[in-house]
């Protein structure tokens, strides 16, 4: 991504950004307002150097009782589209390396904040049904699906992934021409013995302070997660109840109707991923691309692991 080590760099007000947009009326292509400049600025989104003729729009859409930041990135002659799934504690603007190569593939690019996330309304970091997160998925897909090309991909980092495999799993016939699911989220690391602190904090108390890790071999990313103004700070007890009841669910499934591209680092401790692959295995017929030394946050490893990711994904997205 041009200009990549510069991220977080300046300043933007989010509430200011937040306004301006949430005073837009509800409509696809509402173009973003002036405060998007610092917004971009601070992520360095702007891919007009890199991807000439490449468009961008940011709105909002309704979903439930929450108003849900979307924003699109069209290239100037599509071959497909992907839509970006972000995972817990993320939001759009994290997300530059990704979006970026997808631009590289010819594909337009749909992403959006999910509730509680970025710049989209809701209690920060905070759900208390994964159904919600997954009806956002399915009212961004029905909002764009007549408008932009196919075929379409769907991309899902962590959070993001269990999300897409929940609204897939729910769907007779999908019509996705890939799933991609990076270090996609079933079971966190550690929840045999986490689960008893669970337990007994919802009886105790609503929230405890999040713990960011270093959850990638990219300084300039860990940096840029301290320094960055959507980060949620706190670890809501109804969000890990969501979870567990969602992964219970889900792991009881029998099979699922995709075969999902799967990418995962073995320095993983974020997710259970040994427990994931074999539920994974069990449930679908994944392909996987296995990276030793990749720690979880996949979409903001180091150059090199990014490359490697990105190397083998695009014959497998190109259709080669």
């Amino acid at each position: 991504m041009s200009g990549a080590d510069s991220r977080g760099r300046g300043s933007f007000d989010p509430e200011a950004l937040t306004r301006a947009l949430t005073a837009l009326p509800e409509a696809e292509g509402r173009m973003a307002p002036p405060a998007l400049a610092d917004y971009f600025g601070f992520y360095n989104l702007d891919f007009s150097a890199t991807i000439p003729g490449v468009e961008h729009t940011m709105g909002w859409l309704e979903s439930g009782s929450h108003q849900v930041v979307v924003q699109r990135f069209e290239h100037p002659e599509p071959r497909g589209t992907a839509i970006v799934c972000h995972g817990y504690y993320d939001h759009v603007g994290l997300y530059g390396y990704l979006i970026e190569f997808l631009l590289e593939q010819s594909l337009t690019v749909v992403t959006f904040d999910q509730p509680g996330h970025g710049l989209s309304s809701g209690e920060r970091a905070n759900i208390s049904s994964f159904d919600e997160y997954v009806q956002v998925l399915s009212d961004v897909i029905v909002h764009y699906q007549a408008s932009l090309p196919g075929p379409w991909y769907i991309i899902g980092q962590s959070m993001g992934g269990a999300i897409a495999m929940e609204y897939l799993a729910q769907q007779k016939d999908h019509g996705f021409k890939e799933v991609v699911l990076l270090a996609p989220l079933i079971r966190p690391a550690n929840w045999q013995v986490a689960r008893w602190a669970y337990y007994l904090a919802k009886y105790t108390i609503k929230e405890r302070p999040r713990n960011i890790t270093d959850n990638a071999e990219n300084a300039e990313f860990l940096e840029l997660q301290r320094r960055d103004p959507l980060a949620p700070m706190v670890l809501p007890v109804q969000w890990v109840t969501a979870m567990a009841q969602w992964f219970k669910n889900f792991e009881a499934r029998g099979e699922l109707p995709f075969e999902p591209l799967v990418v995962q680092g073995h320095a993983d401790e974020t997710v259970d991923w040994q427990h994931n692959m074999g539920v994974l295995t069990s449930l679908t017929r994944p392909t996987y691309l296995e990276i030793p030394e990749a720690r979880h946050h996949l979409v903001n490893e180091s150059e090199l692991i990014r490359q490697q990711i990105f190397d083998w994904l695009q014959p497998r997205l190109r259709g080669d």
